[in-house]
């Protein structure tokens, strides 16, 4: 795996981690004008989610490295698909979407639980990996 692919992967999994922080921030926002902007957030991390699985697909690295990184990228295409559901039973029921999402909300700290744990993981075996293949002067 060349260097640029490395940093690229690590460049996406730091983004996944800022857009995680302000993502859970903006759960604060809840029963104010602008509760929904959590669903634009959660959809850019789904978007990262996409573009990291893929790459961790089409890399060669392989062991705990690869295994995290799906991970993570799973786990954020999870919590497009909750929000799916949740737009689709709204438009089906007369239950507005908050109600909705608070119906998922322990999957979404499933989820959420998945993401930390595939985030923490690939920082650290990204980091090592780097450290071995790195040359010292």
């Amino acid at each position: 795996m060349s260097q640029n692919n490395l940093s690229r992967l690590k460049g996406t999994v730091y983004l996944m981690i800022l857009l995680g922080i302000v993502t859970f921030m903006s759960g604060f926002l809840k029963y104010t004008p602008f509760e929904h902007i959590t669903l634009l957030l959660l959809f850019l991390l789904s978007v990262g989610g996409v573009k990291l699985f893929q790459g961790a697909k089409h890399t060669v690295i392989s062991g705990y490295s690869k295994f995290f990184l799906i991970l993570t990228g799973i786990s954020t295409m999870v919590f497009m698909a909750l929000i799916v559901i949740a737009i689709v039973k709204t438009f089906l029921s007369e239950v507005s979407l908050s109600d909705n999402l608070e119906f998922l909300e322990g999957l979404f700290y499933l989820s959420s639980l998945l993401f930390l744990i595939g985030i923490i993981g690939s920082i650290i075996f990204l980091n090592i990996k780097e450290g071995r293949n790195s040359k010292q002067p």
